[in-house]
């Protein structure tokens, strides 16, 4: 009885129905039980494989969670050492302006050291009495060339010597009285050469 009356819907439901997609299940499925059947089996396999699949791809998706928590691992370390690196360049800078600085210092000291050196250098050669000075002033003729040239150097000396006698220097003093001996001495040499030679034009 049931089946007839279902038998029946379905007839009618062939008659009033122009939806091709229904006629066509109509027609292929008379049994709805039977195709309601159908589509929870294909239902539930489509779940399964749904499932499987959800699976799978949850081993790959926490793959790749772990793949990202390790790069971002790298990436934070990476950074401290950037960071890092940063903070030493700073150092490194600062250190360097510092070199050049003591480096511009010390070159200036150097200088000012060679200059003082040099100056101080000219000033022992000026003050200094040689041996050469004495003896060939004391023992050379006047006509001796040698004479002639320590005769300059004394009267360089002595123009000197009373320079920084001008500017109080006490070194001065240590020299003054030798070369002003040399000096009477040269003089004394030098006229009594004069008186040499004015004797000998008067005896002619």
């Amino acid at each position: 009885m049931e089946n007839k009356t279902l038998t029946h819907i379905c007839d009618n439901a062939e008659d009033n129905v122009d939806n091709k997609c229904v006629q066509d299940i109509l027609n292929t499925f008379k049994d709805l039980r039977e195709y309601s059947h159908d589509v929870e089996k294909q239902l539930s396999t489509v779940r399964q494989e749904t499932l499987i699949d959800h699976i799978a791809e949850s081993k790959n998706i926490a793959h790749l969670h772990k793949q990202i928590s390790s790069c971002d691992d790298i990436l934070k370390r990476m950074e401290n050492m950037l960071l890092s690196f940063q903070s030493d360049l700073g150092n490194i800078s600062s250190e360097i302006v510092s070199l050049q600085r003591k480096s511009i210092t010390m070159s200036q000291e150097l200088s000012n050291r060679q200059s003082i050196r040099g100056q101080l250098s000219q000033f022992i050669d000026d003050m200094m009495v040689p041996e050469t000075l004495i003896t060939s002033i004391m023992d050379l003729p006047v006509t001796d060339k040698e004479f002639l040239s320590q005769l300059q150097l004394l009267n360089h000396k002595l123009g000197f010597v009373k320079e920084q006698g001008f500017k109080e220097s006490l070194s001065c003093l240590d020299v003054r009285d030798i070369l002003e001996k040399l000096k009477i001495k040269a003089m004394t040499k030098i006229r009594e050469y004069l008186l040499e030679q004015v004797y000998k034009f008067e005896n002619l």
